[in-house]
């Protein structure tokens, strides 16, 4: 069987559409209030942060320029940073390209709203996604990491170490989650195993970032392969 990118064709109610999303949001609210707290410890105030979610809107590129902030770096090192952490999103965008429609404009769109949450709720097996589904949990992330942003910016003092209250652990266990869905046979646990051997191979020595791209990528042509050989 081959491996084809399409939308779903089901009708679904708002409630349907916004129901698995909340979750998403939820962890994204989780997870920008922990980066606005780390944003204000470094000197970057509350309005820096949340303009920057706001108009980045990339947790792991975010997340990269902080770091980079807090050692005295150049732009060009936090700019290179986020871009090497962000490389996921060309994988990314290759599988869901050919199920966007409509015009230029609105394509773009919806890539901006593409996100990791987003995209892997938006899944519907065999190659097929959501795209209404993807743009629901796109904006609303959006408005969760902001939201959270500031927060986190404003309450800095109080929420202390992100790590002491399990808010670092919101977006793992809940990919966990959505794996778990996608786990249907032994083609799917082989490319699963195979994504978390490469993945911890890496982590250890390879920069922030890297072991998940080519997690990715080693999932993703092994995946090729098995489907072509199909």
């Amino acid at each position: 069987m081959s491996f084809v990118t399409e939308t779903t064709t089901e009708p679904r109610s708002p409630a349907q559409v916004v129901r698995p999303v909340l979750p998403v949001a939820a962890a994204d609210l989780a997870d920008g209030m922990a980066f606005g707290a780390l944003a204000a410890s470094v000197g970057m105030g509350v309005l820096a942060p949340v303009a920057m979610s706001l108009l980045v809107f990339s947790g792991s590129a975010q997340y990269g320029a902080v770091a980079v902030i807090a050692q005295h770096g150049s732009v060009w090192a936090a700019v290179g940073a986020a871009a090497a952490l962000n490389a996921r999103y060309l994988l990314m965008g290759t599988t869901i390209a050919p199920a966007l429609t409509g015009s230029a404009w609105s394509r773009a769109g919806t890539a901006l709203l593409i996100t990791d949450g987003s995209w892997a709720i938006a899944q519907r097996g065999e190659g097929r996604y959501d795209l209404r589904t993807l743009r629901v949990a796109g904006l609303l992330c959006l408005c969760g990491w902001t939201i959270g942003t500031g927060l986190g910016a404003v309450l800095g003092d109080a929420i202390g170490d992100p790590g002491r209250l399990g808010l670092d652990a919101a977006y793992p266990v809940f990919f966990l989650g959505l794996l778990r869905q996608h786990l249907k046979n032994v083609r799917a646990w082989g490319l699963a195993v195979l994504g978390v051997v490469t993945a911890a191979a890496l982590v250890f020595w390879a920069p922030p970032g890297i072991p998940v791209l080519v997690a990715g990528a080693a999932g993703a042509v092994a995946g090729a392969i098995l489907g072509v050989r199909r």
